[in-house]
């Protein structure tokens, strides 16, 4: 009986998803937007650093204002998520130069704390780390 729920389990992980490292600054943004849509925050550790910090200035996601840690960055859009929601993400507009750092202008559908809607203008910064585009800065800018 062990051995049958061990090969079960062996199936289970291979048939999951698996957690694609962002090759370009659009797909980090694609993968960030994806994460907080679905609430889903296991898919934003695909872009989260393993050194280094994270910059928020956030006012609806938040309030946070400051540098953070990959665990600290997933728990804050968790407590977020907890009591509000992200509708839609959009990328308008992608900028870098590819090799070391981008940027993406992006635009939120949220629906905040308090339960109202909002859109939330979002600039996202992402630096290579490892072979992989990782989240630098979420800001949230005026829409």
């Amino acid at each position: 009986m062990r051995l049958g729920g061990s090969i079960l389990l062996g199936l289970m992980l291979m048939s999951a998803p698996a957690l694609a490292a962002p090759d370009s600054v659009g797909e980090a943004a694609e993968a960030f937007g994806v994460a907080v849509t679905s609430s889903d925050l296991k898919q934003l550790r695909s872009v989260l650093p393993e050194q280094g910090r994270v910059r928020l200035k956030l006012v609806h996601f938040g309030p946070e204002d400051g540098q953070f840690s990959a665990g600290q960055v997933e728990a804050i859009l968790k407590d977020f998520l907890a009591n509000g929601s992200v509708d839609s993400f959009q990328i308008v507009r992608i900028e870098g130069d590819d090799r070391n750092y981008g940027m993406v202008i992006g635009r939120a559908a949220v629906i905040d704390r308090s339960g109202r809607p909002r859109r939330v203008g979002l600039l996202l910064s992402f630096q290579p780390e490892s072979g992989r585009w990782v989240l630098r800065e979420i800001k949230e800018t005026e829409e």
